[in-house]
């Protein structure tokens, strides 16, 4: 059976700047068996749930014989539940292999918040807000003759924080074909041979395979003032 606990001691100050610790005074300490799982927090933190705010307030005597109290929910939802009233930061599902949230693991911790008794995770998690915690920007850039110069250009500029696809694909490009065979002659606009045949005939062109590729580049921004300290609801 794992144990899931504070590491660090939560301190107040009085009115004279002293301060004491929480962690001292036994009787403000709470044990949960959740599930299969035991948490171990204060009760001045699970009192922002209205679910525990009643079920400490003294008017039951519900606690098991060694003192903890069970609560039948899933351990793993609970742990950001228990996050949440310990910070007071909003939780964040992001994956950033795929840039996606994780709606329904939302969905499932909106049932626990409501069970609960959590208002401010409820609106929250009900109104999206976590949608603004990272913003996604896409650039695209199509190179229609790629090669080593042209690639370095393109990836060398790419933010070690973001994402690149590169697709790629065959083609053919048009290349003139100056009557003369001058190499220095790469457009028919720059090339002055044989004009009055070229007119009566028409420019020359042969095909040159190249390799074409779109390079696509996506960013995630994180914003922690949506997240952090109750600061996702206006």
């Amino acid at each position: 059976m794992s144990s899931y606990s504070d590491d660090a001691s939560r301190s107040s100050s009085s009115s004279d700047g002293a301060f004491r610790d929480s962690f001292g005074n036994r009787a403000d300490r709470i044990t949960l068996q959740v599930g299969e799982r035991r948490f171990t927090t204060l009760r001045e933190t699970l009192i922002e749930s209205e679910y525990f705010a009643a079920r400490l307030s003294g008017r039951w005597n519900d606690a098991d014989e060694d003192g903890s109290y069970f609560v039948d929910a899933n351990p793993v939802l609970f742990e950001h539940i228990l996050s949440y009233l310990r910070s007071g930061n909003f939780p964040v599902f992001f994956d950033s292999n795929t840039l996606t949230f994780d709606h329904a693991k939302y969905l499932s911790l909106l049932g626990d918040a409501r069970y609960f008794g959590i208002r401010k995770l409820i609106e929250w998690i009900e109104r999206k807000k976590y949608l603004g915690v990272v913003e996604i920007t896409r650039s695209v850039i199509v190179d229609d003759d790629v090669n080593s110069v042209s690639m370095h250009s393109h990836m060398s500029g790419v933010p070690g924080d973001s994402k690149v696809d590169l697709t790629t694909s065959w083609g053919f490009n048009k290349i003139y074909v100056c009557p003369r065979n001058l190499h220095f002659h790469p457009t028919s606009s720059t090339c002055g041979c044989d004009l009055a045949k070229r007119r009566e005939e028409g420019d020359k062109f042969r095909d040159e395979l190249v390799l074409r590729a779109v390079v696509t580049i996506t960013t995630a921004t994180f914003n922690p003032n949506c997240c952090l300290g109750h600061g996702g609801i206006d």
